[in-house]
């Protein structure tokens, strides 16, 4: 072969190999996006995990899935205006309304408030449109009025399952802003913001309770699910509004009730109305302070510090990136306090503020960089989900508990925990790429 020959060869090779490579990386491209086409169209949580294995299978790298997840969804341009949303709430069908500002715009993300409506003691053919009665003005946020009745009351986990998957459709179809989804109510409603702050803390930015009554919780009457704990507030901030005159639920009946949560950690804002009555009329006057309190309090996507605690593993277990597992006393268990007793007026006595039916479980954890500090009493093993966005996976990750080291090493990232927990929390700001299972020494 002459050398000419062989100069031709060779640059043809050098010619033709990178070629190949290039016309390879498009068809994976291809492959990934088709792969996240799916896994964005998807219309719950559980059809989007199916996709999310689909993902890991596939081989792509945990840098190349975290970018897609941080991007999120491609919005789309959607209707406006009010809205009918049917769920399955109890075995019923029922119309959830969802209101949609005219002005919306997919490219921008838009605040989101759930409004509880009152006197949901009715039966559901004598509720009418829940969203048109006992309302409170909006303006530039989408607004979801779930409707709720007798059978399904915010207290229920059916209805708790109905206001959460609510969130979750909205949020696959419109641009939500994930650090502001905040829950408000009145009346009954009011009631249930307290219900949903004490057991679902971890989705709202803020929880604003108007004209409820966390007591009415206590009485058997109204079928309660599970058990409450005040101290579990701490983690949405709390704004409240009782009227002075209101005959069911008098502001000085929920005074004492605002102590034992300031002496659980909690901080609410607790406004009186000396005149009102069981009425927004105050409305006007209360809607700056209300609206200034939602700006003022975007949802933290990864807080450093938690607590939490629960009487059961299969819901109500979660706060953000701690989730406990499974429930028990153990020999190094610390005294981390139980705010369940109040003293209504001066002349009495502490009394019980929530019924106690199972023994429950608290973790307190405070993370600083890569070391979690927890203490905790009656837990025997919780979960620490590890989020790139202030773990650095680079270097050991230490946690201690009561005062014991419980796990210390390198923690790799795997792209099967991130897509898990982001079908999960469909949130963009929430992403954890690695999960630690934590045995209390």
């Amino acid at each position: 072969m002459t050398l000419r020959l062989l100069l031709a060869v060779a640059t043809l090779v050098a010619c033709v190999l990178p070629l190949g490579a290039q016309q390879r990386q498009p068809s994976r491209a291809n492959g990934a996006d088709a792969l996240f086409t799916r896994f964005w169209a998807a219309n719950d949580p559980d059809a989007a995990a199916a996709v999310g294995r689909d993902i890991v299978r596939a081989g792509l790298s945990f840098d190349e899935v975290l970018a897609r997840l941080r991007r999120g969804r491609p919005y789309e341009p959607a209707p406006t205006g009010t809205r009918q949303m049917i769920t399955t709430v109890a075995g019923a069908s029922v119309e959830n309304t969802v209101e949609v500002p005219a002005d919306y715009d997919a490219s921008r993300s838009w605040p989101l408030r759930v409004q509880l409506h009152g006197g949901v003691g009715r039966p559901l053919t004598a509720l009418g449109n829940p969203g048109a009665r006992n309302r409170i003005p909006s303006d530039g946020e989408i607004v979801i009025h779930p409707r709720a009745w007798g059978d399904a009351a915010w207290w229920h986990a059916p209805q708790v399952d109905n206001v959460l998957r609510l969130v979750d459709r909205v949020a696959r179809t419109y641009n939500v802003d994930e650090s502001r989804i905040y829950v408000t109510g009145i009346s009954d409603g009011g009631t249930g913001v307290y219900f949903l702050g004490m057991r679902t803390a971890g989705r709202w930015s803020a929880c604003l309770p108007l004209n409820g009554h966390p007591m009415v919780l206590a009485n058997p009457d109204t079928r309660v699910d599970g058990d409450l704990f005040i101290g579990n507030l701490a983690n949405c901030p709390v704004f409240i509004v009782n009227g002075g005159k209101d005959p069911l639920y008098p502001a000085d009946s929920v005074r004492p009730l605002v102590a034992t949560m300031q002496r659980a950690g909690v901080s609410p804002v607790f406004h009186v109305q000396p005149e009102a009555g069981h009425n927004t009329a105050w409305w006007p006057d209360e809607r700056p302070a209300f609206e200034r309190f939602v700006a003022d309090h975007p949802r933290a996507a990864h807080p450093d510090r938690v607590s939490w605690e629960t009487e059961r593993t299969d819901r109500y277990n979660r706060m953000r990136w701690l989730v406990i597992d499974t429930l028990g006393a153990g020999t190094r268990d610390v005294a981390l306090p139980d705010e369940n007793r109040f003293r209504p007026t001066p002349q009495t006595g502490e009394i019980q503020m929530f019924p106690r039916r199972r023994p429950s479980g608290r973790v307190d954890v405070i993370r600083a960089g890569n070391t979690f500090e927890a203490r905790s009493r009656g837990v025997r093993a919780f979960t620490l989900l590890l989020s790139p966005d202030v773990v650095d996976f680079s270097r050991p990750v230490t946690v201690r508990v009561n005062g014991v080291v419980a796990f210390e090493g390198a923690v790799r990232p795997q792209v099967g925990t991130l897509v898990e927990w982001a079908a999960r929390d469909n949130d963009r700001t929430t992403l954890y790429g690695a999960a630690i299972a934590v045995r209390v020494p």
